[in-house]
Formats: C-alpha cells, structure tokens, sequence
C-alpha cells in the first residue's frame, strides 16, 4: 500500500530539502517561511492562505498561523531565493534549450481591496472581454528529458500601479533574468503578440536565438522591395512535407503541412532572417521570423517543431489556475501577491523536476500511481503529480515543524547570584 510512513516521509523530503537548497538557513525565519509555504502549497492543492495553514498542522490556533503567513508576505523575499531557484530549474534544460515567453490574465471582477487593480482581456472568455484583474509575464522553460514546462520568470503586474513604466519593461527585466542564468545558447519563441521591433532590438543586441510569429501587417524587405508579410505568404507554396502535432482546447491533434522558407530583412535595424510559412494549420498559413541557421529542410522542420511546443505554456497557465486556482488568492497588496505567485511558482518548479525523474527515480511513478488518474499516455505529467503528492501528504500527522533545528536560547528559569 502507498500510503506508507516511508512514502509520506520521502515525499515530505522532497518538498523539504527542494525548498532549503532555495532559501538559505542563515535566515532562519524566511527559510522556514519559504519551506512552509511551498509544502502547504503541495499538501493543500490551493493559495488560499487558510488552506495553506490548515495543512501545516500546527498545533496553535489557525488564526496565528494564517497571520504569521500575511506578515511574511508583506515583505520582499531575498532576490537570492530566485536566483537559486532559476539556476536549479535551468540545470534541466539541457543542452540548446527551448524558452517559451507569453503572457497570462488574473481575472478579479468582483474585486474592490486589490492593490493597483488595472484592466485586462479575459483571455479565457468567447467575446474576449475586458474585466478588472492583472497581467502575468511568464518565461517557461521546457525540461531536457520529459519536456514539461518549468517556470524560470513569473511576475504580476499592472498599469494601474504608481512606478509602472510598460509591459515591455517587464519582458525585457525577465529576458535578462534569465538570460544571466542560462549556461547554454537557448532558442526564445513569442507569439504574434510579440511581433515589435522592439524586440528584435533586444534579441540581436544580446545574440541571443528567437522564433517570433509574425503579424500579417508586418513589413518585410525582399529582392530589394518592401512587401507586407501577408503578400509574400499568399504569394508562396509549401515545398516541404512533414506532419505536426499540436493541442487545441487541451485535446492533441496530429496535422500534415507544408513548409516555405526564404530569406528576408526586417524593419528592426534591416537584419537578416529566416522567414518560414508554414501551410496546412488554418485558413491562413503562419508566418515565422528566426534567426536560427537553416541548412536543410531537416532545420526548417525542427524550427516549426519548436514553435509548436508553444501549447506548453498554455498548458502550464491552466495547469496553475485550474489545480492551484491561481486566480483565488485574496491578499491584496501586490507584493503579497507577487510573493505568492513566486511561492507557486517554486511548488510548480518541484513537480517538474519530480516529472524530470519520473524515468529514474521510483517516487514520481509511485506518486502518478496514487493519484489514481483514468489515462496512462499523457505528455504533461503536472496533474497526476499534484494529484498524488495531495493524496500522500494526506496521510501526514504533522507538518515540517521539526525538520528545523529548535533554536537554543539557554535555560528560561531566573537565576539569582549573590554579590559578595
């Protein structure tokens, strides 16, 4: 049976030394902060702050443990936590990693306490409705072995607050973040969102690779004229033959295309890039701008391949929202809130080196086997896993109050010494 003191005990483990490795001991109270934060995350399946407590056990009233958690998150965590977090999580990539960059909505209509509570587009709506809430900028990166989503940048922010200066701000604050971190030459692939000279700019300024979705008023200089994207992909045939799979509304579908390519500048500083069109997926064929090196059509497949992993991300956005109910929280300061969402972010970060191990470690098998899941073939591992690891912490009586040493303050009984 799973539901050994032994499993309990190494799953606890997990949670406990992933979360020590993040936050150092020397600061006692944030490391435990950290480490409590992250296992009642896992145990409880929520961001709710009563949850998160009810889950830690603690033998006092729940309410001094929920207010010891609000405290904590009204302070800004030591910038060192996610440096160490973000080297962790990028020793997964590999080698030629893949980084995915896209952007999320937190939908709070009904929300009245938020602190700098702006305007967004719910996303997740038919008519795409502009409701109160905020943005999040997240960088993913997809592991080495299993290719699941690791989070590497996650930040909430909006327009309303007092110091904002863009969006793009806060992309390009990410980028670097991660940039500094990785130790391999990575690929970054955007949406069509992304299309802007801007960040173009950037990516040749820090050489770093990119496979960016055109939009169709996209300006392109070819055979010495200016054309509109859009007229060079209508004006074009697909050569190459390969065969896609890709997940809409979360059911996977498997496609035949057909693939151009050619070679063009753009308007961001006249450089060179590879433009790829890709013919098959929709009415209108997509357009992709690299700067990868294509050598053969064994190089183009791979780039479009690459692109396509881009369902990841949406799966690691509602994989958050739907396990986690990320748009649930209900402190309201936005350093609460960011701290929070970084809190999730490190208990996600966890799941996925668990995935990462699946092959080679029997916990992750043992933890997908107790989360009693219907499928077997699945390529995101993250809700089998969260499953498990709230079904066996379940089992816990205690939570990880003695996994920290008991600081030695001396004897507490007044002693008395005579003068003499």
């Amino acid at each position: 049976m799973f539901y050994s003191t032994t499993n309990v005990y190494a799953t606890k483990r997990e949670a406990v030394n992933f979360s020590k490795k993040l936050a150092q001991e020397k600061n006692r109270v944030e490391s435990k902060f950290v480490t409590q934060s992250i296992y009642g995350i896992l145990k409880s399946g929520s961001i709710v702050l009563k949850k998160i407590g009810t889950a830690l056990n603690e033998r006092i009233n729940i309410k001094n443990t929920i207010d010891r958690l609000s405290r904590n998150l009204q302070r800004p965590m030591s910038p060192e936590i996610q440096r160490n977090y973000t080297a962790k999580m990028a020793g997964t990539l590999g080698k030629r990693p893949v980084i995915l960059v896209d952007d999320s909505d937190v939908i709070k209509p009904y929300g009245q306490k938020f602190e700098s509570l702006g305007e967004v587009r719910d996303g997740s709506s038919k008519d795409k409705r502009i409701e109160k809430g905020y943005m999040v900028t997240e960088i993913v990166g997809l592991t080495a072995k299993e290719k699941q989503p690791v989070s590497l940048f996650s930040h909430v922010h909006s327009s309303k607050e007092k110091s904002y200066k863009s969006t793009n701000t806060i992309l390009f604050q990410g980028l670097m973040q991660v940039i500094d971190t990785l130790t391999e030459k990575a690929t970054f692939v955007f949406d069509r969102g992304y299309d802007m000279n801007a960040l173009f700019d950037f990516m040749y300024k820090h050489k770093q690779n990119f496979v960016i979705r055109l939009k169709e008023n996209r300006k392109l200089f070819w055979k010495g004229k200016w054309f509109k994207s859009a007229t060079l992909r209508d004006s074009r045939k697909g050569k190459i033959k390969t065969s896609l799979t890709f997940r809409i509304n979360g059911k996977e579908k498997r496609e035949t295309v057909y693939i151009s390519h050619l070679n063009v500048k753009i308007t961001a500083s006249r450089n060179m890039v590879n433009l790829i069109l890709v013919y098959g997926l929709g009415e209108k064929p997509m357009m992709l701008a690299t700067n990868e090196i294509i050598q053969g059509k064994e190089d183009v497949i791979r780039i479009v391949r690459i692109y396509m992993s881009r369902w990841r991300v949406e799966e690691y956005f509602r994989f958050k929202k739907q396990h986690f109910g990320f748009e649930n929280f209900r402190v309201r300061s936005l350093t609460s809130i960011n701290n929070l969402n970084q809190l999730l972010t490190y208990a996600i970060g966890l799941i996925g080196l668990l995935a990462e191990k699946k092959s080679t470690n029997q916990l992750p098998c043992k933890l997908i086997r107790n989360a009693r899941s219907l499928r077997k073939d699945v390529s995101f591992y993250y809700y089998q896993l969260a499953e498990g690891i709230q079904s066996t912490l379940a089992h816990a009586k205690e939570g990880v109050q003695r996994w920290f040493k008991i600081r030695d303050s001396g004897p507490r009984q007044l002693e008395f010494k005579l003068a003499c």
